[in-house]
């Protein structure tokens, strides 16, 4: 089988209502998880920075399901500018952070065009992209689980509960 060649990330943006921004996840089964989320939540299109893993590699689309085959992506050509292009689209970028001090997910204002924003693994987000967001956001912990040291949700969690409680509205 021959790749077909991806749509740029800025052509891919501008047919799109709602995205999800992914910054170098490196493990194929949270991609192709993510994809699946993407795909049950109305999710327009998934954009992956350049150190992102394939959604194609062989987890990958066994995770998703074959999402992979269903939600149109693009890779950025540029980490350190790419999200320029999104704003430019008209895009409300939304960082998600376990930060419990950014604004808590359900009262985020995610505006005609949510282009949601998830980082690795372990890390999250760059300090750069959560500085190019428009806003911070984040999951609420409850305060027990907090006091636990429990002070976030895996990517493919958090990207389920982001996505329903911002894309998902209107489903």
């Amino acid at each position: 089988m021959h790749r077909k060649p991806l749509l740029e990330a800025t052509a891919l943006a501008a047919a799109a209502r709602r995205v999800i921004v992914l910054e170098d996840l490196v493990d194929h089964a949270n991609v192709g998880a993510i994809f699946r989320c993407a795909a049950a939540l109305g999710v327009d299109a998934v954009i992956l920075s350049p150190r992102c893993a394939d959604p194609l590699y062989r987890r990958a689309v066994k995770v998703s399901m074959g999402a992979v085959f269903a939600v149109p992506y693009a890779r950025l050509a540029n980490w350190h500018d790419g999200l320029d292009g999104l704003r430019a689209a008209g895009f409300r970028l939304l960082a998600l952070t376990p930060d419990q001090t950014a604004v808590p997910i359900g009262t985020a204002v995610a505006g005609e065009r949510p282009a949601l924003m998830l980082g690795t693994e372990g890390d999250g987000l760059s300090s750069r992209w959560l500085h190019a967001a428009d806003q911070a956001v984040c999951i609420p912990m409850h305060p027990a689980a907090r006091a636990a040291g429990v002070d976030s949700l895996n990517v493919v969690a958090a990207a389920a509960i982001a996505c329903q409680m911002l894309m998902g509205a209107d489903q």
